[in-house]
């Protein structure tokens, strides 16, 4: 039972229908979408010459939802956390950062709403920041979100010595 990955999955559905009517601005300055949803990481580049490489501009505007890590508590409760990384692209250098926070807190607000994504529901913890320093006109933030997920049902029998 792969719980943790089905809630990434369901959240990237979640995420991608709720962010749907957004329109963010792109490298293209005729060209305005919404954030697309990632689970892990952005996508390879098919050019790619070397690993590692920045994200490029044409990325823009994305959300990446990715696993931190979770504790199970036996016969209590089972805490997953997962990481939202947002990025937009804005040419202003003033008040870029507004979209960025627009995201999260559309994304907020719809979690908010919703409080059960799949068969996960929210703890009531979603922590929100905007990078320090940013990497002008890519603008970035991070959020935290914290679920409850259904416990794992173990079978002990086979260690039973009865």
């Amino acid at each position: 039972m792969m719980l943790n990955t089905t809630l990434i999955d369901d959240l990237v559905d979640f995420l991608n229908e709720a962010l749907k009517e957004m329109r963010l601005p792109t490298k293209d300055e005729n060209i305005e979408k919404a954030p697309t949803v990632y689970d892990g990481y952005l996508p390879p580049k098919k050019n790619s010459s070397r690993r590692g490489d920045e994200t490029e501009q044409e990325d823009y505007p994305f959300v990446i939802v990715r696993y931190l890590g979770e504790e199970d508590q036996q016969h209590k409760e089972n805490v997953t956390t997962l990481k939202l990384v947002i990025g937009t692209y804005s040419r202003d250098e003033q008040h870029g950062w507004r979209d960025t926070l627009n995201v999260m807190n559309r994304i907020k607000i719809s979690l908010g709403k919703k409080r059960v994504v799949g068969a996960a529901s929210i703890t009531g913890t979603i922590s929100m920041a905007l990078f320090e320093e940013q990497m002008k006109p890519m603008w970035h933030g991070v959020m935290e979100v914290q679920f409850n997920l259904p416990q794992v049902a173990w079978e002990w029998s086979v260690l039973d010595d009865d």
